[in-house]
């Protein structure tokens, strides 16, 4: 496979978790690698992969339907703005920020 095509095709994605994130999965930032023009939904569906049920849950409420509790920024835009979970990344290096919200009073 051509190493030139293989980077055209893909785009890095950086991710931050706040919040009770890190604790929850152990990490605080990572970079995963996906198609070009990827959406929100891939990033979360990779991750979802990666940290398992627990993660799900705690950013889903059911398959496709996020928690009101997640925000979800890409390269600091909210997602809500630009399209949602079918919001595309983009080519080259991206960043999406994953931030739950605290409930209290």
């Amino acid at each position: 496979m051509d190493p030139v095509a293989t980077e055209q095709s893909t785009s890095e994605v950086s991710v931050s978790f706040m919040g009770e994130l890190p604790a929850l999965i152990g990490d605080r930032n990572l970079r995963i690698r996906l198609p070009r023009n990827a959406t929100v939904g891939a990033v979360l569906e990779c991750l979802s992969e990666k940290y398992g049920e627990t993660f799900r849950c705690r950013i889903f409420v059911e398959p496709g339907s996020l928690r009101h509790t997640v925000l979800i920024f890409v390269d600091g835009e909210h997602i809500k703005e630009i399209g949602g979970l079918g919001a595309r990344l983009g080519e080259g290096e991206v960043e999406v920020i994953l931030l739950p919200m605290f409930g209290g009073g």
